[in-house]
């Protein structure tokens, strides 16, 4: 009687001390980063990063309740993302930056007008966004529309924005090389038609970028 009862103490100590495993990245659910963003490189290093958590599967700002809760008060995004309209590139979710982290400027075709530069100067000049992002991506509506020359109420003007951006070749990646030249000529036309942000470019204290979403893989490239 003895030895058994000396036997069940043991196995009660002994599996008292036992983790559960946890699932690969269980860990990582609900959980928020609290990077501090001081410059623009660590603001492109940190959406570097959080594209491939995305892709990994292993994101970490998910506690949108907390998130809600720490920007009540206020808000100062590191970045500022200028992408297109697509229900398919949101973001706040393909960089895995929740609620707080990011301004999101979004019209179809990331195209830039007076009104989005007014909003990128609030987020540079007074809140302190270190960096923009014009992000385009492949398979856009925006795109095809200005290259088949697509005529429907004010869409007309908007993909005629696009249009200088049309690359002059008949092979499968037009459509692409378009896209990705209209991201370079829109970054020209955010730093020649805004004084404001050319000179916190100049200053170092800001950071304007390109990039290109594939909305097959998710993965985001920087141009």
């Amino acid at each position: 009687m003895k030895t058994k009862i000396i036997a069940i103490v043991c196995l009660l100590l002994t599996t008292s001390f036992i983790v559960p495993k946890r699932r690969e990245n269980q860990y990582l659910i609900n959980q928020s980063v609290n990077t501090e963003i001081n410059t623009p490189d660590e603001a492109l290093a940190e959406l570097k990063a959080g594209n491939a958590r995305f892709l990994a599967n292993a994101m970490l700002n998910t506690d949108y309740k907390t998130q809600i809760e720490h920007t009540k008060e206020n808000q100062h995004p590191h970045s500022l993302i200028l992408s297109c309209l697509d229900s398919r590139v949101p973001p706040e979710i393909i960089f895995d930056q929740g609620i707080g982290n990011i301004f999101v400027a979004r019209v179809a075709g990331n195209i830039v007008d007076a009104d989005i530069l007014g909003s990128m100067e609030f987020a540079t000049k007074v809140k302190g966004t270190k960096l923009i992002v014009v992000m385009g991506h492949n398979k856009c509506g925006a795109v095809k529309g200005a290259i088949d020359n697509a005529q429907l109420g004010n869409l007309t003007q908007l993909v005629s924005k696009i249009k200088p951006a049309i690359v002059h070749n008949t092979d499968n990646n037009k459509m692409d090389e378009t896209a990705q030249n209209n991201v370079k000529i829109t970054i020209g036309n955010i730093v020649r038609d805004s004084p404001v942000i050319a000179e916190l470019i100049k200053e170092g204290k800001v950071k304007i970028v390109g990039a290109y979403y594939d909305i097959e893989s998710g993965k985001v490239s920087f141009l």
